[in-house]
Parts: C-alpha cells; sequence; structure tokens
C-alpha cells in the first residue's frame, strides 16, 4: 500500500474505530469496574478503550471483561503490555514460541506486564462471575511508527532477552530490589506488597518502583498518611493513575 504524503496516518486509530467497543475519553475515569463493555471479537471477550487526554498518543488502555468460566483468545503483539486485575480469580498462560507454558493464578489487586511479543492466553478461573482487568500497553505508539498491523500481530521475533524461555521462576513473584526499584515479573498483590520510605516526595511518603518483564513501560505504587500530600511534579504524557 503506498500513502499520500498529503493524508494523516493514524494506523491506531483505524485499528481501535474498527474494534466497535465503546471508547472513554477524557482526564479520569471515575471507577475502572463500572465502565460499560462491549463485545470484543479481536479479545473474545468484552472491552472499552479508555484514552485519557494526559496520554498524548504515546499509550493507552482498555478494560477487559472475561465471562465466567470463559476464557480470551490466544493472543501476541509487537507491542508492550501491562495488567492490573480489578475483579475475579484466574490464570494466565504465557510462553514463547519454542518454549514452555508458564502459568499463574492471579486475584483483585495482582499486576504482571506481557513479554514483548509472547503468546499469553487470559482465563476465569471462577463459573459464577466475570473476571475484569485494566491494561496500559503503547500499542498507539507502535502502531503509528511502523503503521502495519500483519507486522504488529504477525511477526514472529522471539525476544529471549526479555523472556528467556528455559526461565522456569520467571512469573513466580520473587524479584531483585534495588533500593526502591524492584524487577519482578509478577506481583500478587499490590495492595500488601512492601513499600520504602521515600521522604523526598513528601515527609512520611513510602514507594517502590517496578520493572515488569524486561519492558520499557514502568509503574509504581506510592502511599502517604493521612494529612500529607506527595510533592508537586511534572513527568511528560502516558501516566495512568490508580487510587
Amino acid at each position: 500500500m503506498r500513502y499520500n504524503h498529503d493524508d494523516r496516518i493514524d494506523t491506531y486509530n483505524d485499528w481501535q474505530q474498527a474494534q466497535k467497543i465503546p471508547i472513554n475519553r477524557g482526564f479520569f475515569i471515575e471507577d475502572l469496574t463500572k465502565v460499560e463493555v462491549a463485545p470484543w471479537e479481536h479479545k473474545g471477550g468484552l472491552g472499552a478503550f479508555i484514552n485519557l487526554d494526559g496520554a498524548g498518543g504515546t499509550n493507552d488502555g482498555y478494560v477487559c471483561e472475561i465471562p465466567p468460566g470463559k476464557q480470551l483468545r490466544e493472543q501476541k503483539h509487537l507491542y508492550e503490555e501491562m495488567v492490573y486485575v480489578l475483579d475475579g480469580h484466574g490464570a494466565t498462560s504465557i510462553w514463547q514460541r519454542d518454549g514452555k507454558k508458564h502459568t499463574f493464578e492471579w486475584h483483585p489487586g495482582s499486576l504482571f506486564a506481557i513479554p514483548l511479543n509472547a503468546h499469553y492466553q487470559h482465563f476465569n478461573g471462577q463459573g459464577h462471575a466475570p473476571a475484569r482487568y485494566f491494561a496500559v500497553t503503547n500499542a498507539p505508539f507502535m502502531m503509528n511508527l511502523f503503521h502495519n498491523l500483519d507486522f504488529i500481530f504477525g511477526d514472529g521475533f522471539t525476544f529471549a532477552d526479555r523472556f528467556p524461555p528455559e526461565e522456569e521462576e520467571y512469573f513466580s513473584g520473587k524479584g531483585k530490589l534495588w533500593g526502591r526499584k524492584l524487577e519482578v515479573n509478577f506481583v500478587p498483590n499490590v495492595r500488601d506488597i512492601q513499600l520504602y520510605e521515600w521522604k523526598e516526595r513528601g515527609a512520611g511518603g513510602r514507594n517502590v518502583n517496578f520493572e515488569l518483564a524486561g519492558n520499557v513501560m514502568g509503574s509504581h505504587i506510592s502511599e502517604f498518611p493521612v494529612g500529607r500530600y506527595k510533592k508537586a511534579h511534572r513527568h511528560g504524557p502516558g501516566a495512568h493513575v490508580i487510587i
């Protein structure tokens, strides 16, 4: 396909519109557990996009719901994805093209990242209620960089440096800590993980930063005592804050 240089190419927007699920815009979402979702053929469940104004086209978010006792379609893609479980209990299997399957269970508060271009599938382990998660991806940047969805979803390169197929405990929840930075691939529960003092960002404040699955996208948890606050700061686009 040849492109006219006078046309603005937005591969991500075209792909997003073709998904035919709700697109939520603005500066905030009041409650991710109550976001309206619709059948999403691409995922095999229900979903809705979250395109916050502060993302600036660098990344996006989406809510996905897995029906009771069901599973989503097997997926792989050439963009990073970070998953936070909102509701429900289930499991995820992740594997390289020629590697063993790594399966781990999750519940509300679990956090993990999909290694770049790895195969994966999510399962709802409960038969009486749906499971729901929120994910942040850098799909907008990657899709608009290459303008080729066949490459994004069909390329077979294995990033063994990020996700070694022979690594037995990759998703065990074990990690390495440097100061307040934790290199880990699965956090069973962000609500009870140990935090570390960071008084420079506000008196009484505690924090931990995550590096997940060798990805470029990062995340962190901050906690402050009653009546305290985090010091004012600013940064580039793309931050998604969950309270």
